[in-house]
């Protein structure tokens, strides 16, 4: 009766096919859990023919069948709530896309809890919200990262009010810009249910890929 009244209760996915029924959208990648991604974040080129480089492989391949007639070029990563393994997605994933030959920028949106910065091994500040803030200096606030064609742009100093500078004509203009200078934009973004930002990024971007993490979401 326990195990019975346990399993009724946790409503939380499982499997790919749990994803799909509960959004209505197809699940593109099924990628293992570990718990050493945060340690090693370059596990895709220093081992590309482990299962989980190839799933990430995968990955980036199905994306190009989610919408032929539409180029998803500018694409937000986001999750219910935090821990869910959306930073980890967004460095493997543009790891991988430039390991194709494409220049990849992943830029870090999550300006209330920025952990990108970090993994990509450069400094939190200055970057985007001082291009937000009318700074046009674009080669020097984009930083090259150890993988070749992967850019990285941390999100710099902390803003009050990051909804609405995202929500700005001038981070309209920005994204076009860079727009212009790379051939894939991944924004890394905050959790869903605890703000308005992934909302407000995902009307920006071309698409957007939602994590969800077995036995929690």
């Amino acid at each position: 009766g326990g195990a019975l009244l346990r399993e009724t209760l946790d409503n939380s996915v499982k499997t790919p096919d749990d994803v799909q029924r509960a959004t209505d959208r197809p699940a593109i990648g099924d990628l293992a859990y570990d718990p050493d991604a945060k340690a090693h974040p370059l596990i895709v080129t220093q081992h590309p023919h482990s299962r989980r480089a190839e799933a990430f492989r995968q990955l980036r391949t199905n994306l190009q069948f989610v919408d032929i007639d539409t180029e998803l070029k500018s694409i937000v990563v986001t999750s219910s709530v935090p821990d869910e393994g959306k930073t980890t997605t967004v460095i493997y994933l543009g790891t991988t896309m430039a390991q194709s030959g494409q220049r990849v920028l992943l830029i870090d949106t999550d300006m209330r809890r920025p952990r990108l910065h970090a993994s990509l091994s450069v400094p939190r500040e200055p970057g985007l919200s001082n291009l937000l803030l009318g700074d046009d200096n674009y080669d020097e606030l984009v930083r090259p990262t150890e993988v070749p064609n992967r850019f990285g742009l941390p999100c710099g100093p902390l803003p009050p009010n990051p909804a609405e500078l995202v929500m700005t004509k001038r981070f309209e203009h920005v994204l076009e810009e860079l727009s212009r200078r790379f051939d894939r934009i991944i924004l890394d973004s905050p959790p869903i249910n605890a703000v308005t930002d992934a909302v407000v990024l995902s009307r920006r971007a071309d698409g957007i890929i939602f994590v969800a993490r077995a036995g929690k979401t």
